[in-house]
């Protein structure tokens, strides 16, 4: 599993970056170029099946001042500043496996999961 490790300040806080691997970022990368009025991708968290949380990833069509916004090669990241911490340190992969593919998303912050893997809860 390939890696990127992207390192920013945000007011002041050392943020702790997240990880994407090549296949996510080469997915991402298609999914963008894909409709010419998207401007990036946004990572966000929403209270979501017995967990409490899931990770969602949107294509992004008008930049909020709420997002933090950082590069990723050719691909603008967003992230809504309210969830920085969660979503920090988060390693984001993509697999294929027959017709099935999906993101995957590791945090080391996650205390559990529900049983089918769809929603977490931190600690």
């Amino acid at each position: 599993m390939s890696q990127k490790n992207y390192k920013i300040k945000l007011e002041k806080k050392k943020w702790k970056g997240i990880q994407i691997t090549t296949a996510a970022e080469k997915q991402m990368l298609k999914l963008v170029q894909k409709d010419q009025k998207c401007t990036g991708i946004k990572i966000n968290i929403k209270k979501s099946g017995c967990a409490g949380l899931k990770y969602i990833l949107n294509l992004v069509y008008i930049q909020k001042d709420s997002d933090f916004i950082f590069y990723n090669n050719q691909i603008r990241i967003f992230i809504p500043k309210k969830k920085i911490n969660i979503i920090e340190e988060t390693i984001i992969d993509f697999s294929k496996n027959g017709l099935n593919y999906h993101f995957t998303f590791y945090n080391k912050k996650n205390k559990y999961h529900c049983g089918c893997g769809e929603s977490f809860n931190i600690k």
